[in-house]
């Protein structure tokens, strides 16, 4: 890992706002070195490899889940790849960024492992998380207990993407699902009701309906409650993307410059990663815990993330 990432990193932890001039001055850090930190285009695929390899060993098992997030930018509309993207959470359209993520759990430790930028004039999100889920398995050699994700990402080109390499998948599906000729929201018509049928052109799958949603998964064997404890850990991801944003400054970054926004996001990702890893050698602690302490005692902050910088080789 490149040392100059590090000074960003403690700013992300320890930071209380995410600005040249303000790390300047609580730190004593650079302004022109961050600046130019920010600018520099790192090879942040392989840095993550090695990065979570190195901290974690080779995973194994798990979920892979595939989901997006918002970023938005409504103070400036000079940003460099920025567009109106809607978003779920708000429920209204906004200016910003949106970007698909692949994270990787087994109910203890969450991890980012991937993303994908979208962009309205390129690839859908649904090609994206193919290409997500294709380097799982080829670049990180992956091969997960379950794929899991919303009803947006369950479309055909995935759900046949995922079965092409072997492996199964619990996801959310929509009523107006053609299923055995209907949509299933009319054959399934109380919680508890089943059904199975082909969900895509070479999948066939297990619909439940429960809450009034639905849910499917390609192994048949699950019951009704094994596929909705498993789609419980899709939530995870989303305890990744809070934490980034309420914690580690995710959309305060205000350069212009679309390669300072993916140097930001990294950067977000890798200090989330080192917080996560000292979770899992103080699992009594909370990862709000550990940021907590991090940031009222400098040194300490300090010192572990110096720590695991080093076993990365910055």
């Amino acid at each position: 890992m490149p040392a100059r990432i590090v000074p960003y990193l403690r700013g992300l932890i320890q930071g209380h706002k995410i600005t040249a001039t303000l790390l300047r001055d609580q730190f004593g850090f650079s302004h022109d070195a961050l600046t130019r930190t920010l600018q520099t285009r790192f090879p942040w695929r392989q840095i993550f490899l090695l990065a979570i390899q190195t901290l974690f060993s080779p995973l194994s098992g798990g979920y892979l889940i595939i989901d997006d997030t918002v970023i938005p930018k409504p103070y400036s509309k000079k940003m460099t790849g920025a567009s109106y993207v809607y978003s779920s959470l708000l429920e209204t359209t906004v200016f910003g960024y949106n970007i698909v993520f692949l994270a990787w759990t087994n109910g203890t430790i969450t991890l980012p492992i991937s993303w994908r930028w979208y962009k309205k004039d390129g690839p859908s999100k649904i090609k994206l998380a193919q290409s997500l889920i294709w380097e799982a398995r080829v670049v990180w050699k992956l091969s997960p207990d379950l794929v899991l994700f919303d009803s947006f990402y369950a479309a055909d080109p995935l759900l046949d993407k995922i079965n092409s390499y072997g492996w199964k998948f619990v996801c959310q599906i929509k009523g107006s699902r053609i299923v055995n000729a209907a949509p299933i929201r009319e054959d399934l018509t109380e919680d508890g009701d089943s059904l199975t049928g082909l969900v895509s052109f070479k999948v066939k799958g297990k619909i439940v309906r429960h809450d009034k949603k639905f849910f499917c998964t390609d192994r048949l064997t699950l019951s009704s409650e094994e596929i909705l404890s498993l789609y419980g850990h899709r939530w995870e991801i989303e305890e990744v993307f809070r934490f980034a944003k309420d914690q580690l400054h995710l959309e305060e970054c205000q350069a212009r410059s679309k390669i300072s926004q993916e140097t930001h996001l990294a950067g977000t990702m890798l200090a989330y990663t080192m917080i996560q890893k000292q979770k899992q050698e103080t699992p009594s602690q909370t990862l709000y815990a550990i940021k907590k302490d991090w940031l009222l005692n400098r040194k300490l902050g300090n010192n572990r993330i110096n720590h695991y910088a080093k076993i990365l080789g910055a």
